[in-house]
């Protein structure tokens, strides 16, 4: 990698830092009155189509078109990431608070190092299964937090979705990066989320009429600064970056989301919740203590 490469991949990483700790937040606003597949794939729909032609119209010689394998692997990492990953999240945050989530969501480095660990067959380091062990401590305490049956189960869908966004970004490393991909990935994603949301039966449950306003910018924000501008740091990030290092931004997001979970939606923190929370952060500094 060369300087300029790294200073550009740390600073995509300090912007994913800052601004997808804002989105669980915009999310479960969104979600409060439009149905979360509908909603989450127009939003990517929207950013992918928008970033494309922007990258489009401004490129000296025109984007190439990916080929055949390309696109099955960009397909791939837009199931995992988009439809999985950020789905089932935004299912589950119609019934969990946006702080939890967001800390719930924590887990990813969790799963990153055991999937690599699989990959590798190596066994982690102690502090790692310690972080690991910690982890499962912090996601069981947050979990129980919900009293009721239904709400407990949307908490651990979020865990599911933390295990398929951890799955996409390992299997995104390595892949080839050009200046389309994340745009394409969100085109992709996006359209395969809007054909979950009408098979699985979202359109008869959406009222445009009683669409709030607060959720119409909500979803803007998620467009613009959780999509276009988050994901796309994302996307090149995780490419350029060790895995163990991209996976830091999962101790910095709750942070935020938890003060503006706060702050805007007057959600309450808890005891279950400071405890589960600083659980999993440690189990995080854990497992990405002396990582490459």
């Amino acid at each position: 990698m060369t300087r300029r490469n790294d200073a550009l991949a740390w600073l995509a990483l300090g912007v994913v830092y800052l601004v997808w700790g804002s989105t669980y937040l915009g999310i479960r606003v969104a979600v409060a009155t439009i149905p979360p597949f509908l909603m989450t794939g127009t939003r990517w729909l929207i950013a992918g189509a928008l970033l494309f032609t922007w990258q489009w119209c401004t490129s000296k010689e025109r984007p190439a078109l990916p080929a055949r394998r390309e696109l099955a692997e960009l397909a791939i990492t837009a199931t995992l990431l988009l439809v999985l990953g950020n789905g089932l999240l935004c299912i589950a945050e119609i019934h969990v608070e946006s702080a939890t989530a967001a800390l719930l969501i924590t887990s990813t480095p969790i799963w990153m190092l055991l999937i690599d660990a699989v990959r590798a067959r190596r066994v982690p380091r102690m502090p790692a299964v310690a972080g690991v062990m910690l982890g499962t401590i912090g996601i069981v305490m947050l979990a129980g937090k919900h009293s009721g049956h239904v709400d407990a189960l949307f908490a651990w869908l979020i865990v599911v979705a933390s295990l398929a966004w951890a799955a996409g970004s390992i299997y995104a490393r390595g892949k080839d990066h050009r200046p389309t991909t994340a745009s394409l990935e969100m085109v992709i994603g996006g359209l395969s989320c809007i054909a979950v949301g009408l098979l699985t039966g979202e359109a008869s449950r959406l009222d445009l009429h009683a669409v709030a306003a607060a959720s119409l910018w909500g979803m803007a924000w998620l467009i613009t600064g959780g999509a276009m501008v988050g994901y796309s740091a994302f996307a090149y990030a995780v490419r350029r970056l060790p895995t163990a290092t991209v996976a830091t931004y999962a101790y910095v997001n709750p942070i935020v989301a938890v003060i503006l979970g706060a702050a805007v939606l007057h959600e309450r923190i808890t005891l279950s919740v400071v405890a589960g929370g600083a659980a999993l952060v440690a189990s995080v500094i854990l497992i990405l203590w002396r990582s490459g």
